[in-house]
């Protein structure tokens, strides 16, 4: 939401004339990219296997299952043979369904991750910029994106770290940590290059500033509303079991970290 302010400052500007004044763009290409993501992700979920990932977990249950067959395996005949092949037959229906969950859900991380990331990269890029081309209020500007973007980096972190990687993609969060990290200092060698193209207040920095922090905006918009709130308070069976405390206390942390964003960003403009 903090974003969606500046976007409207920098659309609504006296500066700007022509179509751009005509239409509330900023709340418009909010809902655009908002139902754009949502069908990037129905389609990542129905179609998108992520390589071999379904099947190396398919086969991390299978040896499992396999380990369970043997040592519950009897030699008896008869009814224990019987009552032996049942119980293997419903430790290989559980393993399928396990598999076939773990798939799903790391599908699901993955992509609210991925959707996350480039949200917070997306916006990362414009922090970068404006803190390059920034005059008098450089000093200001720098305390508020360094705390804004540490606790940015926290929430993406966290989520990397509770997403249960395969182990043929060790390397997969590290990456995108990585890349979160250089993301706004590479920005800011940029915009130190294009100081003099883009200056503060010119029609070209409102118009640029105003599209893509509406659709930072749509972005965070859907991570917040879809990913945090929906998939991990409502569906998620690990917040379903927690003690009411517990889920009280995640929900004052997520109403606490929402309020303190919207002072760093008030501060900033």
């Amino acid at each position: 939401m903090p974003l969606l302010s500046p976007a409207n400052d920098a659309l609504r500007n006296p500066c700007l004339t022509g179509p751009i004044t005509l239409y509330d763009w900023v709340s418009g290409i909010a809902l655009m990219t908002i139902f754009a993501l949502f069908f990037v992700e129905i389609m990542c979920l129905r179609y998108a296997k992520f390589g071999s990932i379904s099947k190396e977990l398919k086969l991390e249950h299978d040896d499992k299952s396999a380990q369970a067959l043997e040592r519950g395996h009897g030699g008896g005949s008869g009814s224990e043979n019987q009552q032996s092949s049942v119980v293997h037959t419903d430790i290989e229906e559980t393993s399928d369904d396990q598999s076939d969950s773990q798939a799903e859900y790391y599908a699901a991380q993955l992509t609210a991750i991925l959707i996350l990331e480039f949200g917070i990269i997306f916006h990362s890029i414009f922090i970068g910029l404006t803190l390059a081309v920034s005059g008098k209020e450089f000093n200001i500007l720098y305390v508020v994106i360094a705390f804004h973007q540490t606790f940015e980096g926290l929430g993406l972190g966290s989520r990397l770290a509770l997403t249960p990687f395969p182990r043929s993609k060790y390397g997969t969060p590290y990456a995108l940590g990585l890349l979160y990290g250089l993301t706004t200092p590479v920005a800011i060698a940029v915009g130190l290059g294009l100081r003099n193209s883009y200056p503060p207040g010119s029609r070209t920095t409102l118009i640029v500033n105003g599209v893509f922090d509406s659709i930072s905006a749509g972005i965070l918009i859907y991570t917040g509303l879809v990913e945090l709130m929906a998939h991990e308070f409502v569906f998620s069976k690990t917040m379903r079991r927690a003690n009411i405390s517990t889920v009280l206390f995640a929900y004052g942390l997520m109403s606490m970290g929402a309020g303190m964003i919207r002072r760093p960003i008030s501060i900033m403009r």
